[in-house]
């Protein structure tokens, strides 16, 4: 009954039906577990109730703001939450948050002094069965998640044609049962592995490279990035500016498909990095970083630092949020800059501006012995927008289409953005190396009542690959994440040919059956 109140709704069907018995097993179980702990019977009921409802009410209020339901990769962001929750409960509503714990606390202190067990264990023997049944379970769940039944659990799983599109699998299994299925699935994936940790270590002892051929490599991935101008009533003078002149002098600009909606920045920014299409991960999609990158992986990045290149990731905020301090040694980088080499001075609003990441760019670039790649996450403009942050000036408050107080701080920041997008053309421009500029938006920001009051729906953000010294040989084209990834590769070859702000003959410009493979 509890599945009825999911969003996105399901398909008609009635509530009994051929997978009844599938979605009803984890809660018999949960209710078994608890009542075998508890030998309270009307407390295991309600709280087994209290606690799926309260999945019913994550899974709803993501879905809203992100347009995704529920992922098994959520769950491992739960500590993440309690450290972090202006990033997750603002979404969730801080009243139906605190209502779900209140209410399983009561129950727990309501059992306690009302319920007697039904079985009051006095002696040893009376806690054999308690310990028959949890040592049956856990046994079992080690079987089936490290012991010797876990690939055959797995292929059994597949039997249920489980697709890695989560409304379709939601639809056909339930939830929960998709939960659980997509946490044993979730690791199968071994595409793009490429590298021994021997090897993956072997390539960070190479000498940084004396190459003077070799361009610095700047992409930067900006927070909730597109181009607003298509929502806006007006667009003042001067708006985006810097944009739009790198866009005119690109080699490569357009629409930018990314796999994600509103958050989940990783999923764009690995997408990006290591090229593989998003669906070709299977459940992993949804959080690479969780189990699919405990293991070396190619990305540019990798490619980079094998010919001699110094990489660096820069993200103001906590380098262990989504594990990266973990996984970005295995993508390739030597370093990570993160929140903790930022100062209080360097905040616009609640988080690290993109100015102050612009000058950690502008420190990188000074050094000229060696070629660096930078890739830059920011995080100005993250959500929500719902207080004000920064002053917002007047033309841009009468700018947005419908009123709107969290559009017009967004509004602000973007074009903080734009002033990051000149200083890093200005560092590039006064260094003695060539250089490469990309920069892309990783998501929508999310704000799905505006979105649908002006009847906007597009997912897509935007990018340029700029080329110093091939100013004007743009091509518009619409792209996806992964595939940015051999748009920029392909410009790192291009810019071999680049000399004193020409291009050399030989090499021409794409084929338009190169841009095609593209």
């Amino acid at each position: 009954m509890l599945e009825r109140f999911i969003q996105p709704q399901r398909s008609t069907r009635p509530v009994f039906h051929r997978m009844s018995m599938l979605s009803a097993m984890p809660m018999i179980v949960f209710y078994l577990s608890i009542f075998m702990a508890t030998y309270r019977p009307i407390f295991a009921t309600v709280f087994g109730i209290i606690f799926f409802l309260g999945i019913v009410v994550v899974n709803n209020a993501k879905f809203r703001e992100l347009r995704e339901p529920l992922v098994y990769s959520d769950f491992a962001l739960l500590r993440q939450a309690i450290e972090h929750p202006g990033l997750y409960v603002t979404y969730i509503g801080p009243f139906k948050v605190a209502a779900v714990i209140l209410s399983g606390a009561g129950v727990i202190l309501g059992s306690l002094i009302y319920e007697p067990p039904v079985i009051n264990r006095d002696t040893a023997a009376e806690w054999f069965p308690t310990l028959a049944y949890f040592s049956v379970v856990i046994g079992l769940i080690y079987a089936i998640t490290r012991g010797p039944l876990r690939n055959e659990f797995r292929e059994i799983l597949k039997q249920f044609g489980t697709s890695a599109d989560v409304r379709e699998d939601v639809d056909k299994l339930s939830l929960v049962t998709t939960l659980i299925f997509y946490f044993f699935l979730a690791g199968e994936q071994e595409i793009a592995v490429a590298k021994s940790r021997e090897n993956e270590e072997e390539d960070r002892a190479r000498p940084l490279g004396q190459e003077p051929s070799h361009p610095h490599v700047v992409v930067v991935q900006s927070e909730s990035f597109f181009d607003p101008r298509r929502v806006m009533n007006r667009v003042p003078k001067g708006f985006l500016e810097n944009f739009s002149l790198m866009s005119s002098e690109a080699r490569y600009l357009g629409r930018l498909r990314v796999p994600a909606w509103g958050a989940n920045t990783l999923r764009t920014e690995f997408a990006f990095l290591s090229g593989i299409p998003d669906e070709a991960l299977g459940v992993d999609r949804f959080n690479p970083y969780l189990r699919y990158c405990d293991k070396p992986v190619w990305t540019i990045a990798t490619y980079l630092r094998s010919i001699g290149y110094r990489t660096v990731c820069i993200h103001p905020f906590h380098k262990s949020f989504f594990r990266r301090d973990k996984v970005y040694p295995h993508l390739g980088f030597d370093e990570f800059i993160d929140i903790d080499d930022f100062d209080e001075s360097d905040r616009a609003g609640p988080y690290v501006s993109d100015g102050a990441v612009a000058q950690k760019i502008e420190t990188l670039l000074a050094d000229e012995t060696a070629p660096v790649f930078i890739f830059a996450i920011t995080m100005e403009n993250h959500g929500p927008w719902k207080k004000p942050r920064i002053e917002v000036p007047a033309e841009l408050q009468s700018a947005t289409p419908v009123k709107s107080n969290a559009f017009s701080q967004y509004l602000a920041h973007v074009q903080n953005a734009d002033r990051m997008i000149g200083r890093i053309r200005s560092a590039l421009l006064s260094s003695q190396r060539k250089s490469i500029f990309c920069f892309y938006g990783d998501h929508l920001p999310s704000m799905p009542k505006f979105f649908a009051n002006i009847g906007f729906d597009d997912p897509r953000t935007d990018y340029f690959v700029w080329l110093r010294g091939a100013e004007g040989e743009g091509r518009n084209l619409n792209a996806s994440a992964d595939a940015l990834n051999r748009l920029l590769l392909e410009t790192f070859t291009a810019a071999q040919g680049v000399s004193d702000g020409k291009r050399n003959s030989s090499q021409g410009t794409p084929s338009s059956g190169k841009l095609k493979e593209a």
